[in-house]
């Protein structure tokens, strides 16, 4: 009895202090973040105290929104002291893509379930999501916009429909319009997959409904509203076809 009591202390202890985010696509996080850039961690300062932040001069080797930083914030400690669970560290020398917002007394702040990409892990999506970036600040370096959005089934089934096709481009974008927050008036692209495919999408996303869901009350805007749409081409694997997706996977 007292090791299932403690086993259920530690299972809900374990529970109650992990870091619970949700997930960040980069082009949500794009139009979210107040600074977006890629940086190099020059020197990396001590906590004061109990904070749970710490400051880091930066090198912006790629900037892509907001204004050009030479320090930035990140939520986490730099020193020995246990933070939380969303504590994050990097130390000097890292090679960072992050997503960043303003800190209320000044200054930009990143943390764990900020968007971010570590160049030192090797993973195959971290090229194109950089791409990706590049597109949008290419595009609008100021867009900015609180609110999420989710598009009726019908595109995702139009989508499994082209499962198996062959694609040489890695991601397309688009620009929809809603003019009522739900239908579109207008559809934009971006950069396309250079393929018959991309009057398909544009043709799909016109007959498309959305739903959208504000962060605050503050956030509601009125009129028209603009939307950013990825499409991800994903080649066949030994298990399955090749495929599109609006998901970043």
């Amino acid at each position: 009895m007292k090791f299932l009591l403690t086993l259920i202390i530690l299972i809900l202890g374990s529970s109650a202090i992990a870091c619970d985010c949700s997930f960040s696509a980069p082009n949500t996080s794009f139009i979210g973040a107040d600074f977006v850039g890629r940086i190099k961690i020059l020197k990396v300062y001590p906590n004061k105290g109990e904070e749970q932040i710490y400051r880091a001069d930066v090198e912006v080797i790629e900037h892509f929104k907001g204004p050009k930083l030479n320090f930035i914030y990140v939520y986490g400690r730099s020193d020995d002291n246990i933070g939380t669970s969303c504590a994050v560290f990097f130390p000097e020398g890292s090679d960072l893509l992050v997503s960043a917002h303003t800190k209320e007394d000044g200054g930009y702040v990143f943390g764990m379930c900020d968007y971010k990409i570590n160049f030192k892990d090797n993973f195959s999506s971290n090229q194109r999501d950089l791409e990706v970036i590049r597109a949008l600040s290419s595009y609008d370096n100021s867009f900015k916009a609180h609110y999420s959005a989710y598009i009726s089934p019908s595109f995702t089934l139009f989508l499994e429909s082209k499962n198996g096709i062959r694609i040489k481009e890695k991601f397309a974008l688009f620009e929809v319009e809603l003019a009522d927050h739900s239908n579109p008036s207008h559809v934009k692209m971006i950069k396309g997959f250079g393929e018959d495919l991309d009057g398909e999408i544009i043709e799909q996303l016109y007959q498309s409904t959305w739903k959208l869901n504000f962060y605050q009350e503050s956030d509601e805007i009125d009129g028209s509203i603009k939307l950013i749409v990825p499409i991800y081409f994903y080649p066949a694997g030994e298990e399955y076809d090749s495929f599109v997706s609006i998901f970043a996977l």
